[in-house]
Order: C-alpha cells, then sequence, then structure tokens
C-alpha cells in the first residue's frame, strides 16, 4: 500500500474551544479525510503500523502547532497534542482523526487577549472553529481573516475551499 499523504485527501476541518476561568484552553481538532484506498483502515490490522501512523500523526500536528507562535495576555504559551485518536465515519473511506490540544494562560477578571501568528495559508477545504468562553464572558473584538459571529461567550468561525487564513489573529473577551 502506498504513503497515505499519496492517497488520502483532507475533505474538512472543524475544532472546538474550551476555555476555563482558571485559564485552561482545551481545543478538539478534527479532520474529515477521503481515503479510497482504505489506508486508515488497513491499520486496524496491523498494531505497530497503526501506532506509527498515529505517532507520525501526532508529531507533524505538534510540528504545526511549534511553528505558531501564542499569547495569552502577553505571554508566551505553548499548545500541545495530548491525544489522539482515529475514527470512520460509517464507511472505510471516510476516516476522521481527532487531536485533543492543551494550554494554560494567566486570565485575569476584566479584558483578556489570546493571540497567534502563523502563516497564512489557502485551504484545500472548509473549515469551522468554536470558541466557548465561560459562563458570563463577553468577546469585546476579533482580528481574523475568517468570517465570524458572536453568540454572547461564543465564538464561531469559518472560511471555505480556497479562503486565505492564518497571518495574525487576536480575540479580546472580558472575564467578570
Amino acid at each position: 500500500m502506498s504513503a497515505p499523504d499519496e492517497e488520502v485527501v483532507p475533505l474538512h476541518a472543524h475544532t472546538y474551544f474550551n476555555v476555563s476561568e482558571s485559564g485552561e484552553f482545551c481545543q478538539y481538532l478534527i479532520y474529515d479525510y477521503y481515503d479510497p484506498e482504505g489506508y486508515y483502515a488497513s491499520l486496524e490490522a496491523d498494531p505497530d503500523e497503526y501506532a506509527r501512523e498515529m505517532n507520525r500523526l501526532w508529531d507533524n500536528m505538534q510540528g504545526f502547532l511549534d511553528e505558531e507562535k501564542n499569547e495569552v495576555n502577553g505571554e508566551p504559551v505553548h499548545p500541545e497534542v495530548v491525544f489522539i485518536d482515529l475514527g470512520f465515519r460509517g464507511r472505510e473511506e471516510l476516516p476522521f482523526v481527532t487531536w485533543v490540544i492543551t494550554f494554560r494562560g494567566n486570565l485575569v477578571s476584566g479584558l483578556n487577549t489570546y493571540v497567534t501568528w502563523s502563516e497564512e495559508e489557502e485551504l484545500d477545504y472548509d473549515c469551522e472553529a468554536i470558541w466557548v468562553f465561560p459562563e458570563g464572558a463577553e468577546i469585546v473584538d476579533v482580528r481574523t481573516l475568517m468570517e465570524y459571529e458572536v453568540h454572547a461567550n461564543i465564538l464561531s468561525l469559518w472560511a471555505r475551499e480556497r479562503d486565505i487564513i492564518g497571518g495574525y489573529e487576536e480575540i479580546i473577551f472580558r472575564i467578570p
């Protein structure tokens, strides 16, 4: 079977961030793929190859995170992959990979700022992100290339295939 990068195509990405009052940021990042040759399904028969592929995906994601610059209230934070999982959307040719990513920032009562810098990129697939801030938090300002809507303490962002995303992004939010 050929290498996964030659046959597995990303279809969609979505991510959910949960921000706690204590400053814990927990991200659930899910990529859906089209895998016509069943590469990921074939890994179930070979635990060693499965482990190698999960380690490769873990390391690749951590490498992307390490290339970003992230700050909470002007202090650097370092997102870390803490879990990875592989599943299927009803058929072997529709796998998805979930990464759980965490970091901690020092939040204060009042205004807080999350900033990230990453390379701008043109999307090959649609993506969405949902940020859930603590109950009673207010999202004051958002700077991003993505489209977005604010619903009380929830920020919903999206971009479509061929949109440019990344660069400088900032979320300013108030915690009571």
